[in-house]
Protein backbone atom coordinates (compact mmCIF):
# COMPACT_ATOMS: atom_id res chain seq x y z
CA UNK A 1 0.00 0.00 0.00
CA UNK A 2 2.45 2.28 0.64
CA UNK A 3 4.41 1.67 -2.55
CA UNK A 4 1.26 2.50 -4.21
CA UNK A 5 0.79 6.08 -2.28
CA UNK A 6 4.26 7.15 -2.71
CA UNK A 7 3.69 8.54 -5.95
CA UNK A 8 0.63 9.79 -4.98
CA UNK A 9 2.35 11.71 -1.92
CA UNK A 10 5.40 12.91 -4.09
CA UNK A 11 2.81 14.81 -6.66
CA UNK A 12 0.94 16.20 -3.96
CA UNK A 13 4.40 17.39 -2.12
CA UNK A 14 5.44 18.71 -5.31
CA UNK A 15 2.04 20.71 -5.71
CA UNK A 16 2.02 22.09 -1.95
CA UNK A 17 5.98 22.98 -2.46
CA UNK A 18 5.05 25.28 -5.80
CA UNK A 19 2.44 26.50 -4.13
CA UNK A 20 4.23 28.67 -1.41
CA UNK A 21 7.34 29.24 -3.61
CA UNK A 22 5.83 30.89 -6.51
CA UNK A 23 5.64 30.44 -10.74
CA UNK A 24 5.18 26.60 -10.60
CA UNK A 25 4.62 25.37 -14.05
CA UNK A 26 2.95 22.04 -15.38
CA UNK A 27 5.95 20.94 -17.97
CA UNK A 28 4.06 19.81 -20.57
CA UNK A 29 1.37 23.29 -20.40
CA UNK A 30 4.48 25.15 -20.41
CA UNK A 31 5.76 23.18 -23.51
CA UNK A 32 2.61 23.20 -25.05
CA UNK A 33 2.17 27.28 -25.15
CA UNK A 34 5.44 27.47 -26.39
CA UNK A 35 6.15 30.77 -23.73
CA UNK A 36 9.46 32.55 -23.14
CA UNK A 37 10.04 32.24 -19.18
CA UNK A 38 9.65 35.84 -16.88
CA UNK A 39 12.70 36.86 -15.70
CA UNK A 40 13.08 36.46 -12.00
CA UNK A 41 12.41 40.03 -10.32
CA UNK A 42 15.18 40.43 -7.80
CA UNK A 43 13.02 39.82 -4.71
CA UNK A 44 12.40 36.67 -6.31
CA UNK A 45 16.06 35.68 -6.16
CA UNK A 46 17.22 33.46 -3.49
CA UNK A 47 20.10 34.00 -2.03
CA UNK A 48 23.28 31.94 -1.19
CA UNK A 49 24.32 31.49 2.83
CA UNK A 50 27.95 32.30 3.03
CA UNK A 51 28.38 29.80 5.58
CA UNK A 52 27.58 27.16 3.34
CA UNK A 53 29.21 28.71 -0.21
CA UNK A 54 32.15 29.86 2.18
CA UNK A 55 32.90 26.26 2.32
CA UNK A 56 35.54 24.57 0.33
CA UNK A 57 34.09 23.19 -2.64
CA UNK A 58 34.54 19.97 -4.80
CA UNK A 59 33.25 17.85 -7.84
CA UNK A 60 32.38 14.68 -6.96
CA UNK A 61 32.37 11.50 -9.05
CA UNK A 62 33.23 8.59 -7.27
CA UNK A 63 33.71 6.01 -10.09
CA UNK A 64 36.55 3.62 -9.49
CA UNK A 65 38.62 1.35 -11.60
CA UNK A 66 36.57 -1.13 -13.22
CA UNK A 67 33.28 1.39 -12.64
CA UNK A 68 31.55 3.16 -15.46
CA UNK A 69 28.20 5.38 -15.86
CA UNK A 70 28.32 3.71 -19.47
CA UNK A 71 28.38 0.35 -18.35
CA UNK A 72 25.89 0.87 -15.29
CA UNK A 73 28.93 -0.04 -12.91
CA UNK A 74 28.84 2.30 -10.34
CA UNK A 75 30.19 2.52 -6.58
CA UNK A 76 29.06 0.94 -3.82
CA UNK A 77 27.73 2.48 -0.82
CA UNK A 78 30.86 1.33 1.45
CA UNK A 79 33.17 3.11 -1.45
CA UNK A 80 31.20 6.46 -1.27
CA UNK A 81 30.70 6.84 2.15
CA UNK A 82 34.89 5.82 2.09
CA UNK A 83 35.07 8.74 -0.20
CA UNK A 84 32.64 11.42 1.44
CA UNK A 85 35.05 10.74 4.96
CA UNK A 86 38.12 11.12 2.76
CA UNK A 87 36.54 14.71 1.41
CA UNK A 88 35.39 15.91 4.73
CA UNK A 89 38.81 15.38 6.64
CA UNK A 90 40.29 17.12 3.86
CA UNK A 91 38.15 20.14 4.73
CA UNK A 92 36.17 20.11 2.15
CA UNK A 93 32.41 21.15 3.01
CA UNK A 94 30.41 21.59 -0.10
CA UNK A 95 30.37 19.25 -3.02
CA UNK A 96 28.94 19.26 -6.50
CA UNK A 97 27.40 15.93 -7.63
CA UNK A 98 26.19 16.02 -12.09
CA UNK A 99 22.77 13.47 -11.49
CA UNK A 100 20.16 12.81 -9.13
CA UNK A 101 20.58 8.56 -10.35
CA UNK A 102 21.88 6.18 -8.67
CA UNK A 103 25.37 7.61 -7.68
CA UNK A 104 23.50 10.85 -6.99
CA UNK A 105 21.16 9.55 -4.44
CA UNK A 106 23.16 7.48 -2.55
CA UNK A 107 25.90 10.91 -1.95
CA UNK A 108 23.16 12.21 -0.61
CA UNK A 109 21.42 9.70 1.13
CA UNK A 110 24.74 8.75 2.77
CA UNK A 111 25.17 12.17 3.73
CA UNK A 112 22.38 12.87 5.64
CA UNK A 113 22.13 8.89 7.18
CA UNK A 114 25.36 9.39 8.76
CA UNK A 115 25.36 13.04 9.62
CA UNK A 116 28.12 14.03 8.28
CA UNK A 117 27.52 17.69 7.64
CA UNK A 118 28.30 18.04 4.48
CA UNK A 119 26.33 19.90 1.96
CA UNK A 120 25.68 19.10 -1.90
CA UNK A 121 25.24 21.13 -5.24
CA UNK A 122 22.79 18.60 -7.00
CA UNK A 123 22.73 18.31 -10.21
CA UNK A 124 19.90 17.38 -12.76
CA UNK A 125 21.44 15.32 -15.67
CA UNK A 126 19.02 16.80 -19.04
CA UNK A 127 20.19 16.40 -22.27
CA UNK A 128 18.82 17.12 -25.60
CA UNK A 129 15.41 18.83 -26.81
CA UNK A 130 12.02 17.75 -24.80
CA UNK A 131 10.67 16.58 -28.14
CA UNK A 132 13.10 13.91 -28.41
CA UNK A 133 14.06 13.29 -25.14
CA UNK A 134 11.21 14.66 -22.38
CA UNK A 135 10.86 11.73 -20.95
CA UNK A 136 14.02 10.37 -20.03
CA UNK A 137 14.71 14.71 -18.90
CA UNK A 138 11.58 14.44 -17.20
CA UNK A 139 12.20 11.51 -14.59
CA UNK A 140 15.37 13.31 -13.71
CA UNK A 141 13.88 16.74 -12.72
CA UNK A 142 11.39 14.68 -10.77
CA UNK A 143 14.67 13.01 -9.08
CA UNK A 144 16.57 15.99 -8.48
CA UNK A 145 13.21 17.71 -7.15
CA UNK A 146 12.16 14.42 -4.52
CA UNK A 147 15.74 14.50 -2.97
CA UNK A 148 16.15 18.46 -2.45
CA UNK A 149 12.48 18.22 -0.54
CA UNK A 150 13.10 14.87 1.37
CA UNK A 151 16.80 16.36 2.33
CA UNK A 152 16.91 20.37 2.62
CA UNK A 153 19.76 19.86 5.20
CA UNK A 154 21.86 18.41 2.38
CA UNK A 155 21.18 19.74 -0.67
CA UNK A 156 21.88 23.71 -0.78
CA UNK A 157 21.32 23.90 -4.29
CA UNK A 158 19.98 21.95 -7.27
CA UNK A 159 21.86 22.63 -11.14
CA UNK A 160 19.58 22.04 -14.46
CA UNK A 161 21.94 20.82 -17.18
CA UNK A 162 25.56 20.36 -17.50
CA UNK A 163 27.39 22.58 -20.44
CA UNK A 164 23.83 22.00 -22.18
CA UNK A 165 24.24 25.36 -23.32
CA UNK A 166 27.93 26.05 -24.86
CA UNK A 167 28.72 25.65 -28.79
CA UNK A 168 30.16 22.58 -28.73
CA UNK A 169 28.24 20.94 -26.06
CA UNK A 170 27.11 16.82 -26.73
CA UNK A 171 24.27 16.78 -24.98
CA UNK A 172 22.83 20.63 -25.99
CA UNK A 173 19.07 21.31 -24.74
CA UNK A 174 17.45 24.14 -26.63
CA UNK A 175 17.96 27.59 -24.41
CA UNK A 176 13.67 27.74 -24.58
CA UNK A 177 13.31 24.08 -23.10
CA UNK A 178 15.71 24.76 -20.54
CA UNK A 179 14.18 27.67 -19.56
CA UNK A 180 11.07 25.55 -19.13
CA UNK A 181 13.01 23.04 -17.33
CA UNK A 182 14.17 26.13 -14.44
CA UNK A 183 11.05 27.58 -13.83
CA UNK A 184 9.41 24.00 -13.63
CA UNK A 185 12.17 22.71 -10.82
CA UNK A 186 12.23 25.80 -9.00
CA UNK A 187 8.84 26.15 -8.64
CA UNK A 188 8.94 22.81 -6.50
CA UNK A 189 11.77 22.90 -4.24
CA UNK A 190 13.07 26.24 -1.69
CA UNK A 191 17.01 26.59 -2.92
CA UNK A 192 18.96 27.92 -5.57
CA UNK A 193 18.50 27.04 -8.62
CA UNK A 194 21.49 27.61 -11.51
CA UNK A 195 22.54 26.00 -14.86
CA UNK A 196 26.42 24.62 -14.73
CA UNK A 197 27.99 26.04 -18.13
CA UNK A 198 31.14 26.95 -19.99
CA UNK A 199 31.69 31.02 -19.16
CA UNK A 200 30.87 31.88 -23.21
CA UNK A 201 27.13 31.41 -22.73
CA UNK A 202 27.44 33.26 -19.64
CA UNK A 203 29.01 36.28 -21.81
CA UNK A 204 26.47 36.28 -24.64
CA UNK A 205 25.05 39.04 -25.76
CA UNK A 206 21.83 40.75 -23.64
CA UNK A 207 19.07 39.33 -25.68
CA UNK A 208 20.47 36.60 -27.06
CA UNK A 209 18.98 33.12 -27.43
CA UNK A 210 21.06 32.05 -24.28
CA UNK A 211 20.63 34.81 -21.94
CA UNK A 212 17.16 33.91 -21.46
CA UNK A 213 17.99 31.62 -19.35
CA UNK A 214 20.09 34.26 -17.13
CA UNK A 215 16.16 35.05 -15.71
CA UNK A 216 15.81 31.32 -14.23
CA UNK A 217 18.73 31.79 -12.32
CA UNK A 218 19.31 32.69 -9.10
CA UNK A 219 22.99 32.02 -9.56
CA UNK A 220 25.90 31.96 -12.67
CA UNK A 221 27.55 28.43 -12.02
CA UNK A 222 30.41 29.06 -14.63
CA UNK A 223 32.81 27.28 -16.30
CA UNK A 224 36.27 28.26 -16.64
CA UNK A 225 39.46 26.36 -18.09
CA UNK A 226 42.67 27.70 -19.52
CA UNK A 227 44.06 24.37 -20.15
CA UNK A 228 41.37 23.18 -22.47
CA UNK A 229 41.15 26.73 -24.02
CA UNK A 230 45.31 26.80 -24.41
CA UNK A 231 44.43 23.98 -27.54
CA UNK A 232 42.54 26.95 -29.18
CA UNK A 233 45.22 29.39 -28.58
CA UNK A 234 42.45 31.47 -26.54
CA UNK A 235 45.12 32.72 -24.39
CA UNK A 236 49.58 32.90 -24.46
CA UNK A 237 50.14 29.50 -22.73
CA UNK A 238 53.88 29.72 -24.76
CA UNK A 239 54.98 32.85 -22.89
CA UNK A 240 58.09 32.93 -24.94
CA UNK A 241 58.99 36.19 -24.16
CA UNK A 242 59.81 34.90 -20.74
CA UNK A 243 63.27 33.25 -20.14
CA UNK A 244 62.98 29.42 -19.55
CA UNK A 245 63.79 29.38 -16.12
CA UNK A 246 60.87 31.36 -15.10
CA UNK A 247 58.26 30.44 -18.01
CA UNK A 248 56.31 27.47 -16.44
CA UNK A 249 55.76 29.90 -13.63
CA UNK A 250 54.39 32.35 -16.04
CA UNK A 251 52.42 29.77 -17.91
CA UNK A 252 50.44 29.38 -14.34
CA UNK A 253 50.06 32.99 -13.72
CA UNK A 254 48.55 33.58 -17.23
CA UNK A 255 46.12 30.35 -16.95
CA UNK A 256 44.90 32.11 -13.79
CA UNK A 257 44.54 35.45 -14.57
CA UNK A 258 42.56 33.97 -18.44
CA UNK A 259 40.54 32.69 -15.11
CA UNK A 260 40.10 36.04 -14.24
CA UNK A 261 39.25 37.68 -17.55
CA UNK A 262 36.89 34.66 -18.15
CA UNK A 263 34.42 35.75 -14.87
CA UNK A 264 34.89 39.38 -15.66
CA UNK A 265 33.21 38.74 -18.73
CA UNK A 266 30.41 36.79 -17.23
CA UNK A 267 29.89 39.72 -14.97
CA UNK A 268 30.11 42.45 -17.47
CA UNK A 269 27.35 40.26 -19.56
CA UNK A 270 25.37 39.62 -16.42
CA UNK A 271 25.29 43.27 -15.24
CA UNK A 272 24.69 44.58 -18.65
CA UNK A 273 21.70 42.77 -18.94
CA UNK A 274 20.55 43.82 -15.46
CA UNK A 275 20.85 40.32 -14.12
CA UNK A 276 22.46 40.92 -10.56
CA UNK A 277 23.19 37.17 -9.62
CA UNK A 278 26.51 35.83 -7.79
CA UNK A 279 28.68 33.88 -9.96
CA UNK A 280 30.37 30.39 -9.03
CA UNK A 281 32.97 28.94 -10.53
CA UNK A 282 31.24 25.94 -11.21
CA UNK A 283 34.05 23.87 -12.31
CA UNK A 284 38.11 24.33 -12.98
CA UNK A 285 41.00 22.43 -12.79
CA UNK A 286 44.12 21.06 -14.33
CA UNK A 287 45.34 17.64 -15.65
CA UNK A 288 48.56 16.33 -13.44
CA UNK A 289 49.30 13.68 -16.68
CA UNK A 290 49.04 15.10 -20.40
CA UNK A 291 46.09 12.73 -21.97
CA UNK A 292 44.02 15.45 -22.87
CA UNK A 293 43.37 15.36 -26.89
CA UNK A 294 40.92 17.10 -29.25
CA UNK A 295 41.08 16.19 -32.97
CA UNK A 296 39.88 19.54 -33.99
CA UNK A 297 42.44 21.48 -31.43
CA UNK A 298 44.94 23.86 -33.44
CA UNK A 299 47.41 22.64 -31.25
CA UNK A 300 47.62 18.74 -31.13
CA UNK A 301 50.17 18.79 -28.43
CA UNK A 302 49.04 21.15 -26.01
CA UNK A 303 48.64 19.12 -22.80
CA UNK A 304 52.25 17.92 -23.14
CA UNK A 305 53.25 22.10 -22.37
CA UNK A 306 50.99 22.20 -19.22
CA UNK A 307 50.06 18.94 -17.06
CA UNK A 308 52.26 18.30 -14.71
CA UNK A 309 51.88 17.54 -10.74
CA UNK A 310 53.43 20.77 -10.08
CA UNK A 311 51.82 22.83 -12.82
CA UNK A 312 48.74 21.27 -11.34
CA UNK A 313 49.36 22.23 -7.61
CA UNK A 314 50.55 25.83 -8.95
CA UNK A 315 47.30 25.95 -10.28
CA UNK A 316 45.31 24.56 -7.67
CA UNK A 317 46.78 27.24 -4.99
CA UNK A 318 46.59 30.72 -7.62
CA UNK A 319 42.61 29.43 -7.63
CA UNK A 320 41.91 28.60 -3.94
CA UNK A 321 43.58 31.69 -3.06
CA UNK A 322 41.38 34.27 -5.75
CA UNK A 323 38.67 32.66 -4.84
CA UNK A 324 39.07 32.34 -0.58
CA UNK A 325 41.31 34.70 -0.47
CA UNK A 326 45.24 33.97 0.99
CA UNK A 327 44.64 31.92 4.41
CA UNK A 328 40.86 30.65 3.09
CA UNK A 329 38.68 32.70 4.85
CA UNK A 330 37.55 35.17 2.94
CA UNK A 331 35.53 34.06 -0.17
CA UNK A 332 33.84 36.25 -2.69
CA UNK A 333 30.73 37.51 -3.04
CA UNK A 334 30.15 36.54 -6.40
CA UNK A 335 30.48 39.76 -7.66
CA UNK A 336 34.11 40.73 -7.30
CA UNK A 337 34.94 37.84 -6.74
CA UNK A 338 33.48 33.87 -7.09
CA UNK A 339 31.18 33.46 -4.39
CA UNK A 340 32.44 29.69 -3.85
CA UNK A 341 34.78 27.62 -6.41
CA UNK A 342 34.08 23.96 -6.94
CA UNK A 343 37.13 22.74 -8.11
CA UNK A 344 37.29 20.00 -10.74
CA UNK A 345 37.56 16.88 -9.19
CA UNK A 346 38.30 15.34 -6.18
CA UNK A 347 39.20 11.69 -7.71
CA UNK A 348 40.84 10.25 -10.96
CA UNK A 349 38.11 8.22 -13.32
CA UNK A 350 40.10 5.72 -15.38
CA UNK A 351 36.75 4.86 -17.03
CA UNK A 352 37.19 8.80 -18.96
CA UNK A 353 40.14 7.37 -20.61
CA UNK A 354 41.81 10.00 -22.11
CA UNK A 355 39.98 12.62 -19.50
CA UNK A 356 41.20 11.56 -16.75
CA UNK A 357 43.87 12.85 -14.68
CA UNK A 358 41.88 15.65 -13.20
CA UNK A 359 41.90 14.77 -9.24
CA UNK A 360 43.38 15.72 -6.82
CA UNK A 361 43.44 12.29 -5.29
CA UNK A 362 44.31 9.10 -7.85
CA UNK A 363 41.60 6.33 -8.68
CA UNK A 364 43.42 4.46 -5.58
CA UNK A 365 42.70 7.11 -3.64
CA UNK A 366 46.12 8.63 -2.48
CA UNK A 367 46.64 12.22 -2.44
CA UNK A 368 48.83 13.63 -5.30
CA UNK A 369 51.38 16.49 -4.27
CA UNK A 370 48.73 19.26 -4.94
CA UNK A 371 47.38 18.47 -1.45
CA UNK A 372 50.79 19.13 0.07
CA UNK A 373 51.33 15.05 1.05
CA UNK A 374 54.87 15.20 -0.36
CA UNK A 375 57.35 17.97 -1.60
CA UNK A 376 56.77 19.86 -4.73
CA UNK A 377 60.14 20.05 -6.89
CA UNK A 378 59.38 23.17 -8.79
CA UNK A 379 61.93 22.27 -11.36
CA UNK A 380 59.79 19.51 -12.39
CA UNK A 381 57.41 22.11 -13.75
CA UNK A 382 56.16 21.58 -18.03
CA UNK A 383 56.11 24.53 -20.16
CA UNK A 384 56.43 25.22 -23.76
CA UNK A 385 60.42 24.85 -25.00
CA UNK A 386 61.04 26.23 -28.68
CA UNK A 387 63.36 23.33 -29.03
CA UNK A 388 60.44 20.73 -29.16
CA UNK A 389 57.84 23.02 -30.96
CA UNK A 390 54.64 22.70 -31.11
CA UNK A 391 52.95 19.82 -33.42
CA UNK A 392 50.26 21.95 -34.75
Amino acid sequence: MKALLAPVLMSLLAVAVGATTGRAVDLETEFERGRVAEPLAPAELRPLDPVIWGRRAICYSGYRAGQSPDKGTAPSRGQVLEDLRLLQAAGFGLLRVYGSGEHGRMVVELIAQHQLGLQVQLGAYVRGSHARNGDENRRELAAAIELANAHPQVVAAVSVGNEVLVSWSFVAVPPANLAIYLRYVRGRIRQPVTVNDNWEPYAAVPGSAVAQVWGGVDYASVHTYAYWDAAFELWDFRQTAVPAERRARAMMDAARDYARKNFAAVRSALDAAGRRIPIVIGETGWQSRPTAYLAEAKVKEFARHQAHPVNQAWYYADMKTWAYGEEGKSPGDGFARPAAMFYFSAFDEPWKNADDHWGLWDADRAPKPVLGEGAIDAQGAVFYREAEGVVP
